[in-house]
């Protein structure tokens, strides 16, 4: 990282320590003197299909491949969410980037610093002058017809070692689960993960999980226990889950080495010969939350900025009806489905923030399945969202 802090964070100081230290461009950094549309979209497509990086705007440097030579700022008055919008609507696949505007002291400028995650989805191909970029020689510069093709070739085999690395830590899981709850019990897997799953984000020891933990405890809101105090090494990373067969199937929490987390819930179950299957979407709806919150504490601890897939698939729902637990609706519409799959993609860094509307978008989607246009569980005040029946 070029800041040793979040991105929310940065001040001022930051930034004239890159001039007291002359700290040159690079691969992952920028100066810019002055900004102009052309120009942060040339460059943030540049930085996606390379490395990712920093662009900082308001900064005279020494020369190409430079330090700061002086920093003036740019017009303080910019509108950094039509920048934003911008950026949005000229590059595809859709990148997001960060953007915070830092006041330079003792005038009305600014100094406008841009953080692009590296793209997920290579190649990003420049919709405003219809060219594909990359990071090289400290300047944006046109991709050859190879490289295109290389990216491209690496998106498609990407994403279905994604997939099938899905299935398969999702079918791992139901192996575990009691005979009778495989046949019985509804799952609800929660998955969320980088697009890219290659590499290792973080070396799994007691000390990470126990950090982790009580990082996640400050942020339990809404909803009852998330983490069991049992955690344990696994095959994939880290996991939490209970030693009683019954109560691990209940809640598994894991962590996987390469920025995966995958949380299971049983949340409803028909042992009962000839009785009515129930689906609980309360407890569906709990852990989908602490699991969006859980996972952006996790990315906040191993430093993972990008985008993510968040995934929901529910296993055993057919002719279920929907339940609090206690007692059934009225007017029911059983599940058609044997299984349920609702995916959305999301920037990690708004994870957190976005948590509510994630959940309530996904569970949504969900009611639709049981014959309801929304979730009884959300509702909007004054146009904020919020939980609870």
């Amino acid at each position: 990282m070029l800041f040793n802090k979040p991105f929310s964070d940065v001040t001022f100081d930051d930034i004239q320590k890159l001039s007291d230290e002359q700290i040159e461009e690079s691969m992952i950094l920028d100066y810019k003197q002055e900004l102009n549309d052309y120009s942060i979209i040339k460059q943030v497509t540049a930085f996606s299909n390379t490395k990712g990086g920093y662009l900082v705007y308001g900064v005279v440097e020494t020369g190409k491949g430079g330090h700061p030579q002086s920093i003036n700022g740019i017009d303080g008055d910019l509108n950094k969410e039509r920048l934003e919008q911008i950026i949005l609507g000229n590059i595809v696949p859709r990148v997001s980037v960060q953007i915070k505007k830092i006041p330079v002291p003792d005038t009305d400028r600014v100094i406008l610093l841009v953080h692009i995650p590296e793209g997920q989805s290579k190649p990003y191909y420049n919709n405003q002058d219809k060219r594909y970029y990359k990071r090289y020689n400290f300047s944006a510069t046109p991709m050859d017809e190879n490289e295109v093709e290389w990216l491209y070739q690496s998106r498609f085999f990407g994403t279905s070692k994604l997939e099938r690395y899905i299935d398969e830590t999702i079918y791992f899981s139901q192996n575990k689960l009691p005979h009778e709850l495989q046949l019985q019990g509804i799952e609800g897997h929660v998955v969320i993960t980088p697009l890219k799953i290659d590499g290792q984000m973080f070396e799994p020891s007691p000390d990470f999980g126990h950090e982790l933990m009580e990082l996640h405890s400050d942020k339990v809101k809404d909803c009852t226990s998330y983490l069991s105090d049992s955690i344990r090494p696994s095959k994939f990373g880290i996991k939490w889950d209970d030693a009683d067969p019954l109560r691990n199937a209940s809640n598994k929490v894991e962590v996987h080495r390469n920025g995966l987390v995958h949380s299971m819930k049983i949340c409803g179950s028909s042992f009962k010969e000839n009785s009515v299957k129930r689906f609980d979407d309360e407890l569906l709806a709990c852990n989908l939350l602490q699991t969006i919150r859980f996972t952006s504490t996790f990315y906040s601890k191993i430093n993972y900025i990008g985008n993510v897939k968040i995934m929901v698939k529910i296993f055993n729902c057919a002719n279920s009806i929907l339940t609090n637990g206690e007692n059934e609706y009225t007017e029911q519409i059983k599940c058609d489905s044997e299984e349920v799959l609702v995916e959305r993609q999301w920037d990690s860094w708004k994870l957190e923030e976005d948590s509510l509307l994630i959940a309530k978008y996904i569970m949504d989607e969900i009611s639709n399945y049981y014959g309801s246009w929304s979730s009884r569980l959300f509702h909007e005040e004054e146009g904020i969202i919020k939980y609870g029946v």
